[in-house]
């Protein structure tokens, strides 16, 4: 399975990219460009992989259908943090302090363990009620500006 899957997200990244380059076509902008923004959109695809290795579960291999959904939501949330670490945005723009918190607890929610997936939901959790709380605050802001 990681060697299938690796083939399958080779479609969107460089030096092979045959669907970027298409879509570069079509869009008639640089195939590189378009190359670089797929893989950067894409990373938390590459993280998959690495889950079926760390984590059999994920392929339902000799387990149970609780650790299935266990695993299933901690990789989900995990690639939820990696994507919002590399794109820079989560609820709102994110911090350089938020992008690491961010990326250090979605790695740490794809080893399969105890203590890494409370720390990981712990530093995801930290980060989106500091961007809820700058949501809440912009809001509120342009709320007042409209009143005046």
């Amino acid at each position: 399975m990681f060697a299938f899957y690796f083939g399958i997200v080779a479609d969107i990244t460089p030096p092979v990219a045959l669907a970027a380059f298409a879509g570069s076509a079509i869009a008639k902008s640089d195939p590189l460009k378009t190359g670089m923004t797929a893989t950067r959109l894409a990373i938390a695809a590459f993280l998959v992989p690495y889950i079926f290795v760390f984590s059999p579960a994920l392929l339902m291999i000799d387990t149970t259908p609780f650790h299935i959904v266990q695993m299933v939501v901690t990789s989900l949330i995990g690639m939820i943090g990696v994507g919002a670490a590399m794109e820079g945005y989560y609820l709102t723009h994110t911090t350089k302090i938020e992008r690491a918190l961010m990326l250090v607890g979605g790695l740490l929610l794809i080893d399969p363990g105890l203590v890494t997936d409370v720390i990981g939901f712990g530093l995801i959790a930290l980060v989106t009620l500091l961007q809820y709380k700058k949501t809440r605050i912009s809001v509120k802001t342009d709320i007042s500006k409209e009143m005046e």
